[in-house]
């Protein structure tokens, strides 16, 4: 294995070859255009490069925040269920605007829709915990829901419903 110089690496590029890496990664996943931009910034782009190859991918529509965004919280809700607080801060990380992200993940998992979530989590988990006696299941079954950003009262509330919230 060879390795290369940095100044290999940064050499100047055609703005072309920057437009077909960024096609090349998103033919494989979808890109946030901040973590778009920092491959190719990684990769070593210059930045007029990786600018004219994001315009032309927004241009042609194969770069989408918003889109990129919906389908992550889609997937998220549909796999791995979290309160709404915590999807916006999982798009924040992945390089989406705070407004965009909170404007998604509002409309897509209301906030009102954590006390659904939660109900659906706890059944998908409750028969595995069956068997455990009712204090550790209560510990499990909270500790899942606390872990997975729900508030304390949304997780109180939904323990209640199904017995396994001792009354006050």
């Amino acid at each position: 294995m060879m390795l290369r110089d940095d100044a290999e690496i940064r050499r100047p590029r055609n703005p072309a070859t920057a437009l077909q890496y960024a096609v090349k990664l998103l033919a494989s996943r979808p890109y946030s255009e901040k973590k778009l931009r920092e491959k190719l910034s990684t990769r070593g782009y210059e930045s007029s490069e990786i600018g004219l190859a994001l315009k032309r991918l927004r241009d042609e529509r194969l770069l989408d925040d918003r889109r990129y965004a919906e389908e992550f919280v889609r997937a998220r809700l549909s796999l791995r269920p979290r309160a709404a607080a915590v999807l916006v801060r999982e798009l924040r990380q992945r390089g989406i605007a705070g407004p965009l992200a909170k404007s998604v993940a509002d409309e897509l998992a209301p906030r009102d829709s954590d006390m659904e979530l939660a109900r659906e989590l706890i059944r998908r988990k409750q028969p595995s915990y069956k068997n455990l006696d009712p204090e550790t299941r209560h510990r499990r079954l909270s500790g899942l829901l606390a872990r997975r950003g729900f508030s304390f009262d949304t997780i109180r509330s939904v323990l209640r419903e199904n017995a396994l919230e001792p009354e006050d």
